[in-house]
């Protein structure tokens, strides 16, 4: 079972993410999501129409809003900006963010496997039981971003700011870490088997049960072998 860590808005303390924050009227939306729109304070269900001339929608603006049901599968988002907003239960799987921008945000029960986040601005955004396999955040600039419960099996984090973040109770086998600024990052609880980039987790903290598999990486990191004297 997952190690319960406060509540599901993060840990206590000045580094805390701060999470969404919400009005307690939404309106109903139901309008296509288009480029070069701002949607406020909207409650969005299922899967707005998809314009059918815009592969890729560019310069839209989600504010104060919840989003429940959404299927984006392969969709394609330009500098999309989201502050306030949560997604719960929606199928991300393989969304592509160019230059986009995620300030209190939450993913919640989303499947987002093969999405490609390379490069987002991420802060105070929380993942809580979402599916990550392969995931692109290669070049993510994060600050206070909490990975709960979720599965990041051959993700990618080369060269990722991974400031002050927390990955907890997740499995993180093979996902790649080369080249990341970890400082504050916070592995408990994770399954960290075959990762890679090990030598660059300087400034990360992990469990005394996750040192084997890190020492491992970390050899196999230097070139040394550990075997059975024949």
């Amino acid at each position: 079972m997952p190690t319960q860590r406060s509540d599901d808005t993060g840990s206590t303390g000045k580094s805390a993410r701060r999470p969404a924050r919400l009005p307690e009227h939404l309106e109903p939306g139901g309008e296509p999501v288009t480029g070069d729109t701002e949607l406020d304070g909207r409650l969005i269900n299922e899967s707005p129409p998809a314009p059918e001339d815009e592969r890729v929608v560019t310069d839209l603006g989600l504010t104060a809003s919840r989003w429940s049901g959404g299927r984006l599968t392969g969709r394609r988002f330009r500098r999309l900006r989201c502050v306030d907003v949560v997604f719960v239960n929606c199928d991300l799987s393989g969304v592509v963010l160019e230059d986009s921008g995620l300030r209190r945000v939450e993913f919640r029960e989303c499947r987002m496997s093969g999405a490609v986040l390379a490069g987002a601005r991420m802060e105070d955004v929380l993942l809580l039981q979402c599916k990550l396999d392969t995931a692109n955040l290669r070049m993510i600039a994060g600050n206070r971003l909490e990975l709960l419960d979720s599965e990041l099996g051959r993700a990618d984090f080369r060269e990722a700011k991974l400031n002050r973040t927390g990955i907890h109770d997740c499995d993180l086998s093979e996902a790649d870490f080369s080249g990341t600024d970890s400082h504050g990052l916070r592995l408990h609880g994770s399954r960290v088997h075959g990762i890679k980039g090990a030598g660059d987790l300087r400034g990360a903290t992990i469990g005394p049960d996750q040192l084997v598999d890190v020492s491992t990486a970390l050899f196999a990191a230097s070139g040394i072998a550990v075997e059975d004297r024949r």
